[in-house]
């Protein structure tokens, strides 16, 4: 019987080592699963932590990084708005410029034709004063010439006055002759 007893011994110690294996196991089983899946919840929560933390800073960044863009923007608007301005007013002031050197040149040609009219008035009047001079000369002369004439005219007038008032005293000292005569 021992050999019965081995066989029923045997079993029955393997399954009380079993047993208290397994009693172990079972009750360190759900505790290390709730502590694995305690760990994985930590390590998720972690993670879920790093990635929110990293989220923030990311969206913190993105936020500096659209701040620095807009202001990079802002300034390069500015910039080109200066430089469209500043080549529109030299734009403009090119127009204006030459705008001015066509006036001035409109006026310069307008002068020009001025001094040639003006240089014919000259030319035209210093003819005119050339002519009156030589009328003004015939005048005088012709003055001179009259003088003359008048005063020959008059030495005349006075002659014949004297040859008349001769001329009627010897017509009455002939008359008178002839009355004495007569008488």
């Amino acid at each position: 019987m021992k050999k019965n007893k081995l066989y029923f011994i045997i079993p029955l110690l393997a399954l009380v080592a079993f047993s208290a294996y397994y009693w172990n196991f079972s009750s360190q089983y759900e505790a290390v699963e709730a502590a694995k899946v305690a760990a994985e919840k930590q390590v998720k929560l972690e993670k879920l932590q790093a990635e929110a933390t990293a989220r923030e800073a990311a969206i913190h960044d993105a936020l500096e990084a659209q701040k620095v863009r807009k202001a990079e923007r802002l300034a390069r608007e500015a910039k080109e708005r200066q430089q469209k301005d500043d080549k529109e007013n030299a734009r403009l002031g090119a127009e204006k410029a030459d705008q001015e050197a066509q006036k001035l040149e409109r006026q310069s040609e307008k002068l020009e034709k001025d001094v040639e009219a003006t240089k014919g008035e000259i030319e035209k009047i210093q003819t005119e004063e050339k002519r009156t001079q030589e009328e003004l000369a015939f005048v005088k002369q012709y003055t001179v010439a009259a003088k003359e004439n008048q005063q020959k005219l008059a030495d005349v007038l006075t002659k014949i006055q004297e040859a008349d008032a001769a001329a009627a005293r010897a017509a009455a000292a002939a008359a008178a002759a002839a009355k004495a005569a007569k008488q």
